[in-house]
């Protein structure tokens, strides 16, 4: 997979976990009786965001597979205090439960993005041995 499909891939996954993640929460604000309202520009700052955390990607992109538990965790930690400090910014939370709140969005998005991800690789693999399979049946 090239690197540009797979950070635009990467963010719409960031993306689309985010805005679930705001709408399981104003729900559950919802039924207990509370109010959540975000900014007039909250689309705009989880787009931005998405891109912004879906560039250091491509601290794993390399083949060297030797370090990718370190490169990992060291992605996590970026991301994490990406989130935070954008999080901050943008209003995201005001308070520390708020924040709670937040971090555990990224946590879920995290996670669900990387299983997503593993997904999509698995199905375009599948697909070019498919490919390579159907050439090998012509020859």
């Amino acid at each position: 997979m090239s690197r540009l499909k797979m950070l635009f891939t990467q963010a719409s996954f960031i993306s689309v976990g985010i805005f679930l993640g705001v709408g399981i929460t104003q729900f559950i604000y919802h039924l207990m009786d509370d109010t959540y309202a975000p900014e007039w520009y909250f689309i705009l700052s989880v787009l931005f965001t998405s891109v912004l955390c879906a560039l250091p990607s491509l601290l794993l992109c390399d083949e060297n597979a030797k370090n990718f538990k370190l490169r990992l965790a060291i992605h996590f930690c970026i991301l994490f205090a990406a989130v935070s400090l954008l999080g901050f910014l943008f209003k995201w939370y005001t308070n520390l439960f708020g924040y709670a709140i937040v971090m555990g969005i990224f946590v879920c998005v995290y996670a669900f993005t990387w299983f997503a991800m593993l997904w999509t690789y698995k199905r375009d693999d599948k697909q070019i041995n498919n490919a390579l399979d159907s050439i090998r049946d012509e020859e």
